[in-house]
């Protein structure tokens, strides 16, 4: 099968996801205005299999997210950091672990979110400095984070810690340990600019307890090399997700162009208009393309950390730049919280920073592309 007919048939076999997607996008102003999570969804997401779908064809599951991105950006959240989760006990549990823990998370029965950013360690994860150390057969947990998604609504989360003993410092001192809800604390809910329907936390968890079976492949000193491969796929899913909303935003420019007319003929008719659509349509035909490409590479197994930067960064400057676009073409009213073009330039700007900031990850391309590493067949 040729690509395009690959993923013309997974886009088929994401009719239901699509279907979905739609209903959300109906409601999805009213929603984020009230600004309440958005629990009665849970429900129909697990049914979908949206939880557990990084399990399986990594471009079906950007296609998904895309979509979920096209209806209201607060879901994505939700599954992307969940995702990481399953990713990580796919990709680096015990057999034991998988055992245990791949049913629940991947049905979606249990909900995890991901602790990695700390007061002084967003970046930079080898400056972490929660920590953790062995007493008998158990580990004992400090734990401080911020910028927490899902931190109130989730059932577990995911954190690294620097595991003292194991070494002095570096990526070969941290390690990855699953915590349940009832350990950690919620400091605060931290004021955000957009994706409303999901809440972004600092947390802590002070001297708290974890099996030998919490350490994630039994090994410590390994979480540095196994949260770097999971963060492939959650750009991945934020770069998906990033193109939902420019398609959203220049959907919705479009039906703003044929509703208004000014001087005396359709605003769709005007060659200037007309010409920011096509800008807005390549950038995201642009990126969606790039998406998918990195979605294949990483079917492939092995890191593939350039072409998911390199996703990313389009996608994330394609989003930008259709909602920014969407809004002048909205006029005076695309400025305003009547219409959705406030919305998608508030969820748009999470992207230059979500999963890594732009101005961090086009180093680590230009780096890689230098270097002549990794394969740079794909560009």
């Amino acid at each position: 099968m040729t690509g395009g007919v690959v993923i013309d048939s997974l886009v088929e076999g994401l009719a239901p996801v699509t279907a979905f997607a739609d209903l959300v996008r109906s409601h999805a102003h009213e929603w984020d205005a009230a600004g309440g999570y958005p629990a009665h969804l849970l429900p129909q997401m697990r049914e979908l299999g949206l939880f557990g779908l990084c399990g399986g064809d990594l471009r079906a599951y950007a296609l998904a997210l895309e979509e979920m991105g096209r209806a209201w950006l607060s879901l994505v959240p939700i599954v992307n950091a969940h995702s990481s989760a399953v990713w990580t006990f796919e990709h680096h549990g015990t057999p034991e672990q998988r055992d245990r823990w791949l049913p629940l998370l991947a049905t979606g029965a249990r909900l995890s979110c991901l602790g990695l950013t700390e007061p002084g360690a967003g970046s930079d994860l080898q400056a972490i400095t929660s920590s953790g150390h062995r007493e008998g057969d158990d580990w004992i947990l400090s734990i401080e984070k911020t910028l927490i998604t899902h931190a109130e609504h989730a059932d577990h989360m995911l954190v690294l810690v620097r595991s003292e003993g194991e070494d002095a410092g570096g990526a070969r001192a941290l390690s990855l340990f699953l915590i349940d809800r009832e350990q950690w604390v919620v400091e605060r809910r931290l004021p955000k600019l957009g994706t409303l329907g999901v809440e972004t936390c600092r947390i802590s968890a002070h001297t708290i307890t974890v099996g030998a079976d919490r350490l994630i492949g039994a090994v410590p000193g390994r979480g540095f090399e196994q949260i770097m491969d999971a963060l492939e796929v959650g750009r991945l899913a934020v770069a998906a997700a990033a193109v939902g909303v420019a398609r959203s935003a220049l959907w919705r420019a479009v039906e703003r162009v044929r509703e208004r007319a000014a001087f005396g003929a359709p605003l769709s008719e005007n060659a200037l208009v007309r010409h920011r659509i096509a800008g807005m349509t390549t950038r995201i035909a642009a990126a969606k393309g790039l998406v998918l490409l990195a979605a294949e590479r990483k079917n492939g197994g092995g890191r593939h950390d350039a072409e998911t930067a390199a996703a990313k960064i389009v996608a994330a400057e394609a989003a930008m730049h259709a909602a920014t676009t969407a809004m002048e073409l909205g006029g005076g009213m695309g400025y305003t919280e009547e219409l959705d073009f406030a919305r998608h330039l508030r969820d748009a700007a999470l992207f230059l920073a979500g999963e890594g900031a732009n101005s961090v990850l086009e180093p680590l391309v230009g780096a890689r592309t230098t270097a002549g590493e990794p394969d740079l067949a794909w560009i």
